[in-house]
């Protein structure tokens, strides 16, 4: 017996590493692929943060592509847990509320992530949807929608590996299972109260003997995987070695084992009793179940005080039980225990009340048998006080076993309960009935009051939300706006009500609108992106631009009852559109007239050019430089009026940075256009270029003097003066070139009106004289 259970203990050393290594291989498995789900979805809120948030076809299409890249259905619920996109139906068809109204409001409440449970079965259509992960969408510290994406039971199944691993939810419902069935385990009794990460003995539902293991997920704490590995082998093997290992034995232990034997039984069988005693007291404790009687203990003085001492303990375990159910029987009709989390763990007084037995009501499982109306306000008020850990006070209606006696008004209080130092251990709470006429009342004015917070909060988000808001009712007369509609007419809100669109907005507006609104009366489908127009009230009548989306409000039956509309102010993003387009027709009408102008230039110079292609060829290039300084110089200052010092200096770059002799000085701050800008560079250009071939310029000391004014009529005067240079002959009609046409004939065009040039040759030098308006726009160029 000694060499088969040192054995025994060797191999089942082994088989609790093996399962234990698997236990935690599978829990980071499962936890790593609901991280990476969460770690998608707060991807997809991060990316649709600065995006158009009205835009809703643009966030189903985005969601769309994450649900494919994922392979699950993906969708984006509202702060109120309303379904705005779910990629497992149509775009545009009319949508509910999510079925995981506890875990999106946790999500909400607490700003964490949470899973939701199992299906519970079939549904009309076809199998149960699978649980959900469900991201709360933070901006600011506070959530304003929730995003959800199922999780496949093949990929949690895949995730935990190929061997022997059954995940629970918290209600003991089989959400994925990797090479077993729940039969092949403990019964979920016995798993509950197992405890975490410890290798336990037990007897699967089919009778074989398992070594199993119980964890807790980090990613859903609510969920337990079970680990488990038969032993039916070993046992085998055990039971074909132990025959030769007691008949080796039997002789040296005989004696032995007969003088023991009267004190090993003395021992055994009150600790065995005791043992046995416990189980049962747990397990009745569990089921509601009357606790059974303490065992007898022997003759022994020690067991016959310890037999004593558990009957006493019993007693009084039975008259606190019975003081219990007489405070439930005056009033808490039921008395419940949670977890840390707030999910029911034991509910005494529940099923006789309710109908619905464990598990079913454990977790969150006990919020089903609550009047629909009062689901969502009850699990808001639980969820503030789970998170701020202050006492429970919520009341509701409940279904009551007997379906005669219908709903019925209950008040379910609770306290946390907390260990030594403070850290929260479980909740404890009772349930009340207050359908007498004094409760009932109380019953509805915090029921009231409930409503009325909750519509407040509504209303708040409701006025505040950067959108116009309406509904309209079947006739199209407004049922309710909010206060951004409500300015787009300039009328306060309550003036919209039981109107009309045509009687309160402007017709360009209501127009659009309201056939926006027949086709969906008439279709039931939305209509969406709408554009409208209509002056803003106020003195300055301002054209504002808005697009429109309406969408169905239907009843239970799926009737449609009226139709809501949203508009969202877009005129920002068309004046944006319509600059952009200006924009455009100004670059277009500048770079066609640049082209003119370097078409003038190449046909003048080809027309005068001097000395063969080469002269051609200098006298284009330089003419183009010197456009391409005007152009460079106007660009710099985004084509606006230039101090005409810089003209200047644009205009004789060459030469100055050459060394030549060019005197320049005027008064008064000029400021010319872009037009006499480009006009005067090129005629400074030609006079430059003129002095330095046959002028001033072209020998040691020849200077040029440029002088400009501002007189009293506000005329602008530009003087170029040559001296120092060979004598000067006017040149006759078949020497004046594209140079002197432009100076003599196109500058005063491109001046401006009432520009006047003068150009002379007298002996000593050549000069010219500009007159002109500055800060006129100049007129098309000609050609000469």
């Amino acid at each position: 017996m000694l060499i088969g259970g040192f054995g025994w203990e060797v191999e089942r050393d082994a088989i609790d590493m093996r399962v234990s290594a698997r236990a935690q291989a599978a829990t980071r498995g499962i936890d790593a692929e609901i991280e990476s789900r969460r770690l998608a979805l707060e991807s997809f809120a991060g990316a649709r943060e600065g995006s158009q948030q009205g835009d809703l076809a643009a966030t189903d299409a985005a969601a769309r592509r994450l649900a494919a890249t994922l392979d699950a259905q993906v969708s984006v619920l509202d702060r109120g847990l309303g379904l705005l996109v779910d990629t497992s139906q149509p775009f545009g068809t009319p949508l509910g509320s999510t079925r995981a109204v506890a875990e999106g409001l946790w999500a909400v409440e607490t700003g964490q992530a949470r899973v939701s449970n199992g299906p519970a079965g079939t549904t009309p259509a076809g199998p149960a949807p699978p649980p959900q992960l469900l991201v709360p969408v933070m901006h600011d510290g506070r959530a304003t929608g929730v995003l959800a994406v199922s999780l496949s039971a093949e990929r949690l199944a895949a995730a935990a590996g190929p061997r022997h691993s059954i995940l629970f939810d918290n209600r003991w419902r089989v959400i994925a299972s990797s090479g077993g069935t729940p039969a092949d385990v403990p019964d979920w009794t016995v798993l509950a109260a197992a405890p975490r990460g410890v290798a336990l003995d037990g007897r699967s539902g089919s009778g074989d003997t398992v070594r199993y293991v119980v964890t807790n997920l980090a990613a859903a704490p609510d969920w337990r995987l079970v680990t488990w590995e038969s032993t039916a082998f070993v046992d085998s093997v055990v039971a074909r070695l132990l025959p030769w290992v007691l008949i080796c034995l039997a002789v040296a232990i005989a004696t032995a084992l007969f003088a023991r034997a009267r004190a090993m039984a003395a021992l055994q069988l009150p600790v065995l009793a005791l043992e046995h005693h416990a189980r049962a007291t747990a397990a009745a404790l569990r089921d509601d179940a009357p606790r059974p009687h303490p065992p007898g203990l022997g003759m022994i003085d020690e067991f016959a005080r310890l037999g004593a001492a558990l009957g006493e303990a019993d007693a009084a375990a039975t008259a606190s039980e019975r003081r219990l159910r007489a405070l439930a029987e005056a009033g808490a009709i039921v008395l419940w225990r949670g977890d840390a989390g707030g999910g029911w763990t034991e509910a005494a007084g529940w099923a006789g009340l309710t109908g619905q037995t464990a598990p079913t009501f454990r977790g969150d499982g006990w919020v089903d048998m609550l009047h629909p109306d009062d689901r969502a306000p009850t699990l808001a008020e639980w969820g503030r006080s789970l998170v701020a850990r202050r006492p429970i006070g919520v009341e509701f209606r409940l279904r009551t076993a007997d379906d005669a006696a219908g709903w019925r008004w209950v008040r379910a209080t609770g306290v946390p309960v907390t260990d030594q130092a403070g850290q929260l251990q479980e909740w404890v709470g009772a349930i009340h009935d207050v359908a007498d006429a004094r409760g009932a009342g109380t019953a509805r004015q915090v029921n009231d009051a409930q409503v009325r917070q909750t519509v407040a909060e509504l209303r708040a988000v409701y006025d505040t939300v950067p959108v116009g808001l309406s509904l309209v009712d079947a006739d199209l007369h407004f049922v309710n706006v909010n206060t951004r509609f409500a300015a787009i007419g300039g009328l306060p809100p309550e003036a919209h009500i039981g109107r009309a669109p045509h009687e309160v907005m402007p017709e360009s507006l209501a127009r659009p609108l309201e056939d926006a609104q027949r086709h969906v009366l008439q279709t039931g489908r939305p209509v969406l992106d709408v554009t409208c127009s209509g002056p803003a009230p106020g003195a300055v009548q301002q054209l504002r631009h808005w697009l429109a989306s309406c969408h169905a409000v239907k009843d239970a039956e799926g009737t449609v009852t009226g139709v809501s509309a949203v508009l969202q102010d877009v005129t920002d993003r068309v004046r944006a559109e319509r600059s952009r387009e200006m924009l455009v027709t100004e670059l277009n009408h500048r770079v066609k007239n640049t082209l003119a102008t370097v078409q003038s230039l190449a046909a003048q110079s080809l027309r005068g050019a001097r000395g063969g292609k080469e002269g051609l060829g200098r006298e284009f290039v330089g003419r183009l430089q010197a456009l391409m300084r005007a152009h460079d110089l106007l660009a710099d200052l985004g084509w606006q009026e230039v101090d005409l010092a810089r003209v200047v200096r644009t205009g004789l770059a060459p030469w100055i940075e050459g060394g030549r002799a060019i005197r320049m000085g005027g008064s008064g701050r000029i400021q010319v256009s872009a037009g006499q800008t480009q006009a005067i560079v090129m005629a400074l250009h030609e006079l430059a270029s003129n002095a330095a071939h046959h002028g001033a310029l072209s020998r040691p000391g020849g200077e040029v003097e440029v002088a400009w004014s501002l007189g009293d009529d506000g005329i602008t005067v530009l003087d170029w003066h040559e001296s120092g240079g060979p004598p000067v002959q006017a040149p006759s009609a078949d020497r004046r070139g594209f140079g002197m046409r432009l100076l003599e004939r196109g500058l005063a065009h491109d001046l401006g009106p009432g520009a006047d040039v003068q150009m002379r040759f007298p002996q000593d030098g050549v000069t010219m004289a500009m007159r002109f308006r500055a800060g006129l726009p100049a007129l098309q160029p000609v050609e000469g």
